[in-house]
Formats: C-alpha cells, sequence, structure tokens
C-alpha cells in the first residue's frame, strides 16, 4: 500500500524536532518499548542489514533502499512520508540521515538514500522504524543540492555535494570547483559574479566535458551533447539534502537497429566528489547498446586507463586561470565494449541493454579547495581515481528483515 503526504507541516516540524531531542537527552535507554522511537509517534519497525564484503573500508558509501523491495520483503504498508532510520547502541538510538525520492513525480517515493562509512567485512545493521498513515519531514544539514536553469543561455540545471558542483548544458557536463566544503548553487546567479567560493574550472565547450553521453550507431559516435545533438528534456527530482538528483531525457534517436531513447539521473552525494550517472536504454535492440561518458581532452592533460580497474583519468589544466584539475569515469569493467578517441574528448564506450539500468561514475576535482588533495599532480589523482573505482565497484548487499 502506498501513501501519500496528508498532514500538515506544523506537525511535521514538531516530530523533527522531537525525534532529534528525545533521542538526545536520554541516554543509557535500555527499552525500546518504553524509551524509544514508539514513544515518538512510530508504530513498526524493521532491520536494515547492509553488508561491505570486501577488504576494503568504504567511507561515505552512497546506500540506495529500494521502497518496492521494503513493502514486497518484510513491511507491506510501509510509509515513506513517516519514517526514520536508527542506528542502535548500547540502547541509545543514534538518527541516521536519509532521503527519500521520488524519482517519476508520482507523489510515491521509490527510493532512500544514505551516506554511512562501511567498516571492512562488515555487516552495519540499521532499524528503521515507520507509522503507516502520518507524515513529517527531518531537516538535516544539506550537503547536496540540484536546482534548474539560472540565467538565460546558461546551464539547464546544477547539481552539487559540499565537495564539488556539475552543469548540465546542452548535454555537455561542466564543474565547478570549491574553495571550502559547502553549497553554492542556491545563490546563482548572483553568485556567480563572486569568487569566494571557488570557480568555474571546467567549461566543456563542444566537448563532452566531465561524461557528455556519445551514443553509437555501429561505427558512428552519435554525440548527445553540443550542437546539433539532441536536445534532453531535463528535470530536478530532488533538491537534496543528501542527494541532489537530477533527470535527463534524451529524445528517440534513429539507428541502423531502430529509435533508441536514453534517459540518464545525474546524482551528488553528501561528501564525495563524484557525479553518478545511471542510464536507462529503450530500444528494440536484441545486442547491446554502445553508449558512454566522454571527458574533455584538457591542455598538456596526462592520461590513465585501466581496463582491469574500471577507471580512464585525465589531468591538465582547467578553464582559465583554474590550474589543474582532475576528470574521471570509472565503470563497472565487464561493461566495457572499447575506448574512443576523437579531437576533443576521450569516451568510454560501454554495452547498454534495454530493461537493465547501467551505472558509472565521473568525478572530478581542483588542484585548489576542497579537493586540493585529491589533485595535487597527476600521479595524486590517479591514485584517488583508481582508490574510488575500487571502492565503488564493491558489491554492498542490503537486506530487509522483520523485527
Amino acid at each position: 500500500m502506498r501513501q501519500h503526504q496528508a498532514s500538515p507541516r506544523v506537525f511535521a516540524a514538531a516530530l523533527a524536532l522531537a525525534i532529534v531531542f528525545a533521542l538526545a537527552i536520554v541516554p543509557g535507554r535500555t527499552s525500546a518499548q518504553t524509551a524509544g522511537p514508539e514513544t515518538l509517534g512510530f508504530k513498526k519497525h524493521f532491520s536494515v542489514e547492509i553488508t561491505n564484503p570486501s577488504k576494503l573500508t568504504l567511507e561515505d558509501q552512497a546506500v540506495i533502499l529500494e521502497v518496492n523491495d521494503i513493502r514486497a520483503t518484510v513491511a507491506p504498508d510501509f510509509n515513506t512520508y513517516m519514517y526514520a532510520l536508527f542506528e542502535v547502541k548500547g540502547g541509545d538510538y543514534n538518527l541516521v540521515v536519509s532521503q527519500a525520492d521520488d524519482l517519476d513525480k508520482d507523489r510515491y517515493h521509490d527510493e532512500i538514500v544514505l551516506v554511512r562509512t562501511l567498516a571492512a567485512a562488515s555487516t552495519t545493521r540499521l532499524v528503521c522504524y515507520y507509522t503507516p498513515n502520518k507524515s513529517f519531514q527531518l531537516m538535516p544539514t544539506a550537503k547536496a543540492f540540484a536546482r534548474g536553469s539560472w540565467e538565460t543561455g546558461g546551464p539547464e540545471a546544477g547539481w552539487e555535494s559540499n565537495l564539488v558542483a556539475y552543469e548540465f548544458s546542452r548535454g555537455a557536463i561542466g564543474v565547478l570547483g570549491k574553495l571550502r566544503p559547502g553549497l553554492v548553487m542556491r545563490g546563482f546567479p548572483a553568485g556567480l559574479t563572486k569568487t569566494d567560493w571557488g570557480l568555474n574550472v571546467l567549461d566543456p565547450g563542444e566537448s563532452a566535458g566531465a561524461g557528455g553521453l556519445s551514443l553509437w550507431d555501429r561505427p558512428t559516435r552519435l554525440p548527445l551533447f553540443g550542437p546539433g545533438a539532441p536536445q534532453a528534456k531535463v528535470t530536478v527530482i530532488s533538491p537534496g539534502p543528501v542527494r541532489g538528483l537530477v533527470k535527463a531525457e534524451y529524445p528517440a534517436v534513429k539507428t541502423a537497429a531502430g529509435d533508441v531513447s536514453v534517459t540518464v539521473y545525474l546524482s551528488a552525494f553528501a561528501d564525495n566528489i563524484y557525479s553518478r550517472q545511471d542510464v536507462v536504454v529503450t530500444s528494440k535492440a536484441s545486442s547491446p547498446i554502445a553508449l558512454g561518458p566522454g571527458l574533455e581532452r584538457l591542455p598538456s592533460a596526462e592520461w590513465s586507463f585501466d581496463k582491469a580497474k574500471g577507471t580512464l583519468a585525465a589531468f591538465g589544466k582547467g578553464a582559465g586561470k583554474a590550474g589543474e584539475i582532475g576528470l574521471a569515469a570509472i565503470f563497472p569493467p565487464s561493461d566495457l565494449l572499447d575506448l574512443d578517441d576523437s579531437p576533443l574528448e576521450r569516451t568510454v564506450k560501454l554495452g547498454a541493454r534495454p530493461g537493465r539500468k547501467l551505472t558509472y561514475w565521473v568525478a572530478a576535482a581542483w588542484e585548489k579547495g576542497a579537493t586540493a588533495a585529491d589533485a595535487s599532480s597527476a600521479k595524486a589523482w590517479t591514485a584517488h581515481v583508481d582508490d574510488l573505482a575500487a571502492r565503488l565497484l564493491v558489491p554492498v548487499k542490503v537486506e530487509f528483515k522483520a523485527p
């Protein structure tokens, strides 16, 4: 059963504050029945187990919970408008900040997102409390944001974490570097006239920038960016606070195998430098559709490509007087078809199948400010990309269990 939001904002704010303060001032409790979330109005609960099977510590790992899976396995009446996740230690309930997203704008949430560090070879157990027929919304500190166009002729959308920002401009992706952690796009366009927050460090021009998509019709590459490219319909799905999410829907492209339609979800997560791209392809073709992200050929760039690790990285000069920047594409090695070289960009060619979501990541860092440690040199950037790929490609497992 799905529920729509119905309760007043006054109740929402009051309950949000109650959770934060009541759980903070009741230390050492031993009974959830007498001093746990039930006292705040929650009626039911189930467990969420997140398993990291690798020997790596997954710092600030983005974890996505599928709402349909929750309802199918443990909680048919799960209400995404009144829930809260907790980590329970020693009788204390520690609130875990999360975000429910409605991907198709039908007023029903599809995913719940959280960012959490997962210890090596470990299982993290959280408890999700909910009430079927009420509503509230927590207001935590935002570390991710997304918004639509802010100036005529400018980008159609932008999405950012507290460390880096991305712009969607006619299919190409630009990058904004930040001098210090924080969100900056709320203040645009006025904020563009100031330089205290940072710089536009990658202006893609007619190139793919940091991850603009191309599609292949047999040997012919069809850029989905730049002059003459099909114009995507761009929608802001979520403005944060954990994930800033934008959707780009491209019109059907004619190929020898028939029409191909591409939809891309572009995500920035709190405390991370990458943009996750989830691609959904619609086509009658039975064989994989070749598509993938391109990286601009930066001036004086040093490149690194590792098929086994699933990485393509570049380190070179950014826009204007920005100095040096790093760009990267990270992908599952099993999806790699080829690497395509063109005058303006190098493009990772991946295999996408209709009905199967293809996920890859693009990342960017600037030699100054919030990401300076990641982009201090070509060697440092390549090492950071390799480490990031190793963590992103870990098959983290999520299970839901009844109490």
